[in-house]
């Protein structure tokens, strides 16, 4: 029997995250920033409209509770809002005060949904008299798919009974909102919480834009390196070549050496190059010093053999 194949990589779940780590979070923040953002707004406006209608109908006890949980919508879009700006500016102190305001935002979208269910099955005949009250002599207008079907006028009977439907169809749903609303505010704040993560790592990808760009004809390369040879096509990037050196220098030097009367180095005597033998005047003596008397030899000046002392020159 053969075995299995050892499985290759990390495991789904954790290959998953590294591949979602390697991009950048920022556009990820930015949309779920403004979709909390937006879903707080619209929320808010519905209690604070609730509260006049409460107060209308003489429930203090309603009016009460809906302008708590229009403020605490009211803060999440506040939040949200300093959310759009750390994300689109990418700072690390305001990435780190949204990452934690995030967890602050989760913590208040769990508490709405809290406070809903218990005003839903606490004040029921407050919530029911409200409604009542509300829709009695109001027209309803019946509506589906393809626009409306139907419209009738309410009375005090009626009204209770459309009070009664919709308060049992909202028993179920206020609890499927909280628990899909506190999942995707810990959701969201997650996501916040992994921005910071990279901002805070250099080698993410939310960096790159924030890394300072090298000036130069070739940004691409490094300044202690050479650019590539690309003349042919980009020859603005040759460096030219140094001007060529000039003329030889042809002013006299600084210091020359002095020179005898007769135009010899110093310690050289004229009379050295008697008999065509180096320093001396005959073949025993080779040495600097004997001076010896000048070449009587007609003719020019005769080049003296200082290779063999002893013998003759057998050429000369």
């Amino acid at each position: 029997m053969e075995r299995a194949p050892i499985p290759q990589g990390q495991p789904p779940p954790y290959a998953f995250v590294t591949r979602v780590y390697r991009r950048n979070l920022r556009p990820i923040v930015l949309a779920t920033t403004i979709m909390a953002g937006v879903w707080s707004l619209f929320s808010g406006i519905g209690f604070f409209r609730s509260v006049s209608i409460y107060h209308d109908n003489q429930e203090p006890k309603l009016a009460t509770f809906a302008l708590v949980l229009g403020i605490l919508c009211m803060v999440v879009v506040a939040i949200e809002a300093f959310g759009i700006f750390a994300a689109a500016t990418s700072r690390l102190p305001a990435v780190r005060a949204y990452a934690y305001l995030s967890m602050v935002v989760a913590l208040i979208a769990a508490a709405t949904g809290i406070i809903r269910i218990v005003v839903h099955y606490s004040l029921k005949n407050e919530l029911l008299d409200a409604c009542t009250n509300t829709t009695n002599g109001q027209t309803v207008v019946y509506s589906g798919w393809w626009g409306p079907i139907e419209s009738d006028t309410l009375d005090r009977d009626d009204a209770a009974a459309f009070c009664k439907h919709y308060y049992d169809r909202d028993s179920w749903s206020v609890i499927v909102s909280f628990l899909i609303i506190t999942f995707l505010a810990v959701f969201f704040s997650l996501i916040g919480l992994n921005f910071l993560r990279q901002v805070l790592d250099p080698s993410s990808p939310a960096n790159v834009l924030r890394e300072p760009r090298q000036r130069g004809p070739n940004p691409n390369y490094p300044s202690h390196y050479n650019g590539p040879y690309n003349g042919p096509y980009n020859p603005q990037s040759q460096y030219p070549y140094p001007p060529p050196n000039g003329p030889p220098y042809r002013g006299t030097d600084a210091f020359v050496p002095p020179y005898d009367a007769g135009g010899m180095p110093p310690g050289y005597n004229r009379d050295d190059a008697k008999d065509g033998y180096g320093f001396g005047g005959d073949r025993g003596s080779m040495y600097k010093g004997d001076v010896v008397d000048e070449d009587t030899r007609p003719g020019p000046p005769h080049e003296s053999d200082v290779t063999s002392p002893r013998t003759g020159n057998p050429f000369r």
